[in-house]
């Protein structure tokens, strides 16, 4: 009589946690960057709504890019394939640096 060993992991578990962190970490970065831009409102109405735009523009993009990281690994966890590359901590980066600048203009120009 032999058993079958269960897979390493659940097929959904890991990759549902990964994606609601990646979920959370978009969330908080246009909080923040939203947040910076109504700061920036007092300061300069141009820098504010340049760093409210860009802070969208870099959410959505990290969303969708985070949302096909999800699926793609979901196909390659199942399928014993290769994992995703790195474009969604870019974005996390770029959407980082994007309020990094927003928040040293309000400094600078407050």
């Amino acid at each position: 009589m032999t058993h079958e060993a269960p897979p390493p992991w659940d097929s959904g578990l890991q990759n549902e946690r990964t994606g609601l962190a990646w979920q959370r970490t978009m969330l908080s970065g246009l909080a923040c960057g939203l947040l910076v831009a109504r700061l920036l409102v007092d300061v300069s109405l141009a820098l504010a709504v340049l760093t409210g735009a860009l802070s969208l523009g870099a959410t959505a993009a990290f969303g969708l890019a985070a949302l096909r990281r999800f699926r793609l690994n979901a196909e390659a966890l199942v399928g014993g394939g290769t994992l995703g590359d790195g474009r969604p901590v870019a974005l996390a980066v770029l959407l980082l640096g994007l309020t990094a600048l927003g928040g040293l203009g309000f400094v600078l120009l407050a």
